[in-house]
């Protein structure tokens, strides 16, 4: 199986959201570019700007977090971060709360994987509550290596802006 590209598996978000949207209780007003969509959520009859991203981690990889923020809701594939917005995952159809830690913690493991150390990156931007103990339980050189990986993501990226 060949690798999906980014704006792949970011058009089959959308597509899935188009088709679970009534499921989740929202109906889709306008479809603007770059994968956002103006929907009503049915059961506040509020209106909302909502995102489509593979990821919630993308939300950081996109440098999302530094700007204006365009939306209010953030539609995710898989929810793998913690985000300062509500965000509904397609996988398990659920909405999470903004700052809601998603579940993909492994129990016996040694070493965090890719996800697991995403999350506590994700973590540390936001300053989550807690985020100062898990890392008073890593060795010096580990908690230096995650306050790297967090300033990283709080600096611009180089080239053309993602919204333009």
């Amino acid at each position: 199986m060949d690798k999906l590209t980014e704006r792949r598996k970011r058009e089959m978000a959308a597509y899935q959201f188009e088709l679970q949207a009534n499921r989740l209780y929202l109906s889709v007003v306008r479809k603007l570019p770059g994968y956002t969509y103006v929907v009503t959520d049915e059961t506040t009859t509020q209106e909302r700007t909502a995102l489509v991203l593979a990821t919630s981690w993308d939300f950081y990889e996109y440098r999302l977090h530094r700007g204006h923020q365009r939306a209010d809701l953030l539609i995710v594939q898989r929810h793998n971060a913690v985000v300062p917005l509500p965000v509904i995952s397609l996988d398990t159809g659920k909405e999470y709360t903004p700052g809601a830690e998603p579940d993909i913690k492994r129990s016996a493991a040694k070493r965090p994987n890719h996800e697991e150390t995403m999350l506590l990156v994700s973590k540390l931007l936001l300053g989550v509550d807690g985020v100062e103990a898990e890392l008073a339980k890593m060795s010096p050189r580990s908690r230096q290596r995650y306050w790297q990986r967090c300033r990283h993501y709080l600096r611009p990226r180089v080239g053309r802006p993602w919204a333009s």
